[in-house]
């Protein structure tokens, strides 16, 4: 073999060498960046995907439920006067007559006197006829010897129309002078529901009560 062809073999096997190496080399390099970019895309449909779920939470599970109730709460139906609501669950409420159902109710366990026109039980509700509505709603609204009017306004509590009205005791009853009266009017176009609250001890909260008639009120169901 010659000097020529030797130093021609050797050109030629680095040559070859060079190549492989630069394949190799091209071949690793495109690898990593496929996987780069499959990490990238994996990553952004995980954002995304982590996205959807904040913008659209969806329940572990759905529960349909006509009337839901927290614990705080109970509820009272009255069918025969046709309406149910609800009621703290720390009260009593008690009836004689099916009718008189979720008619009193109290902070306290209490029992319905046979027969007493006085103020038992604080909160007392009753079912009105449509031909009710507006007398009670003169009742309520014009002063008299036994309450002054503080405030009367109708609002709107979850889509019912609702008479709010405030008064005062004047003292000329068997109710201490400066005692509150607050009644929820509930329009309905049946069977109408009258809420009222009279104060019987200088130590209540009004505004807790407050609360428990805006709730109550809010809860009322027409069946």
């Amino acid at each position: 073999m010659t000097l020529l062809k030797f130093k021609q073999k050797i050109k030629i096997g680095l040559i070859f060498v060079l190549v492989v190496f630069y394949g190799l080399s091209f071949f690793a390099l495109g690898k990593y960046s496929f996987q780069k970019d499959v990490l990238k895309v994996k990553g952004a449909k995980a954002q995304t995907i982590d996205r959807e779920k904040v913008d659209n939470p969806v329940p572990a599970q759905d529960v349909q439920s006509a009337k839901i109730l927290s614990q705080s709460v109970r509820l009272c139906s009255n069918t025969t006067k046709g309406f149910e609501l609800s009621y703290p669950s720390s009260w009593f409420t008690t009836y004689n007559e099916e009718e008189k159902r979720c008619q009193y109710f109290a902070p306290y366990s209490f029992v319905i006197p046979e027969s007493s026109t006085q103020d038992f039980a604080p909160i007392q509700l009753e079912a009105l006829t449509l031909e009710d509505w507006e007398p009670t709603l003169k009742f309520f609204e014009n002063p008299n010897e036994f309450y002054n009017v503080l405030s009367s306004q109708t609002v709107e509590i979850d889509s019912k129309l609702v008479k709010k009205i405030e008064t005062v005791t004047t003292g000329a009853g068997i109710i201490p002078k400066g005692y509150s009266q607050i009644i929820y009017l509930v329009f309905n176009s049946k069977n109408p529901i009258q809420i009222r609250y009279q104060q019987l001890d200088d130590q209540n909260n009004l505004e807790e009560i407050r609360g428990i008639l805006n709730e109550m009120a809010r809860s009322v169901n027409f069946l």
